[in-house]
């Protein structure tokens, strides 16, 4: 995926939105994997008020830490909400899918590319 300064702020507000969603689910501690999801958000965040232009040199770390985020036994796809919360409503786990998968996209197919 081509990833600019637009695609960038893309990527945090999915990571803003998503980040929303677990907090309000898991009133108390959160999960493991949400640090990772805070330090990329926080990065972009850094990104933008430093005013870098050297976006090829950034996208290995943001997909370090989405790496980080999928750890074996402790990463978000072993995050089972209806399993924390059995009385919540069924469409929340196909929502919380959503957010993720909007986040997820900019890490397929393997190493995405910076826009020049």
């Amino acid at each position: 995926m081509k990833m600019g300064r637009e695609e960038l702020r893309e990527l945090r507000d999915g990571l803003d939105r998503l980040m929303e969603f677990i907090r309000n689910m898991e009133q108390g501690e959160l999960p493991d994997f949400y640090r990772y999801f805070d330090t990329m958000k926080n990065n972009i965040e850094i990104f933008f008020c430093i005013g870098c232009d050297d976006i090829e040199d950034f996208l290995p770390v943001l997909e370090r830490d989405w790496k980080a985020s999928h750890t074996m036994f402790i990463g978000v796809q072993d995050y089972d909400i209806r399993k924390q919360h059995p009385d919540i409503d069924p469409v929340l786990s196909l929502y919380f899918a959503g957010l993720l998968s909007d986040v997820g996209k900019y890490f397929e197919r393997g190493r995405f590319e910076a826009v020049v």
